[in-house]
């Protein structure tokens, strides 16, 4: 988030930190639940009343310091946790689905957003999530994640929350279906909301395996394209570079590679890679 790191620590309270891990955290509230907030330097924090039965609370807080917005309370029925802030609300699961929600106004349902919705990744103007997705499994003798379960989708959607326009991806010939990774845990669309890129499962599905493709949101060609040496086993995790230029993604022998969208061109490294439970890349720092 900028440059801070946000987690949660050992007592269960979510704390704030430099993101070259100098200086002391900060705590920025009373709760294990948090995600990111559509303005800048900003972060939500949310707060489950009556042991996780009663409805829950809500306020953003700055990681800079400084007072806390006043608290709001979720709409009847929302799910923990919620995902992200965005330029047209909170994206909340409900149990319509996937929904957009401001203070004072009733859950705006994305649209084809299914009952509990597979998400790819969320920025603060578009969401990626999947549809007409079938729980799948791999075989008992799979050589990595065997009796592993997984959904696939047969078309990506990438709605723009504040234009309401909808883009849609089917899943690539002879795949069985888009993988979602869930939401806030790849860095799947482009930090200028041009490129995404997505797993697709690949058949037989039992054998939990899956590749790699990259599609333009802006432009009109929908065309899926395949990312070279992109083979992978289920749950590995993707990031762009800082500057949108590379794409990183588990290449050949479990290590880290790259490539370049504009050029096709792909790197190679020594680095294991990439099945963590979250992947993102952060600009560096110079001196």
């Amino acid at each position: 988030m900028g440059r801070w790191l946000v987690y949660v620590g050992d007592s269960g309270v979510v704390n704030a930190i430099s993101d070259d891990l100098t200086g002391r955290p900060r705590v920025l509230g009373p709760t294990p639940f948090f995600a990111p907030a559509a303005a800048p330097g900003r972060v939500w924090l949310f707060q489950v009343q009556h042991g996780m039965q009663g409805p829950i609370r809500a306020w953003t807080v700055a990681l800079s310091g400084g007072r806390p917005s006043q608290p709001v309370t979720l709409p009847a029925g929302a799910y923990l946790p919620a995902f992200t802030g965005t330029d047209a609300g909170l994206l909340l699961q409900v149990p319509q689905g996937l929904a957009l929600w401001n203070p004072g106004s009733a859950p705006r349902i994305l649209p084809s957003s299914p009952h509990f919705a597979d998400g790819f990744d969320a920025t603060s103007r578009l969401v990626a999530y999947g549809t007409g997705c079938a729980s799948q499994a791999t075989a008992p003798d799979a050589p990595q994640d065997p009796d592993a379960g997984y959904d696939a989708c047969q078309v990506l959607r990438v709605p723009d929350v504040v234009t309401g326009k909808l883009i849609s991806f089917p899943a690539p010939p002879g795949t069985a279906g888009w993988v979602p990774g869930g939401f806030s845990l790849v860095g799947a669309i482009s930090r200028d909301d041009q490129m995404i890129a997505a797993y697709a499962a690949i058949r037989p599905q039992g054998a939990g395996q899956v590749r790699l493709y990259v599609m333009r949101i802006a432009g009109p060609s929908r065309r899926a394209v395949p990312v070279p040496s992109s083979a992978a086993a289920l749950f590995a995790r993707t990031a762009w570079s800082a500057d949108d230029t590379w794409l990183l993604y588990q290449g050949p022998g479990g290590y880290l590679w790259a490539y370049q969208v504009t050029s096709g061109l792909t790197r190679a490294s020594s680095t294991p890679c990439c099945r963590y439970t979250v992947m993102v890349a952060v600009p560096g720092r110079s001196g």
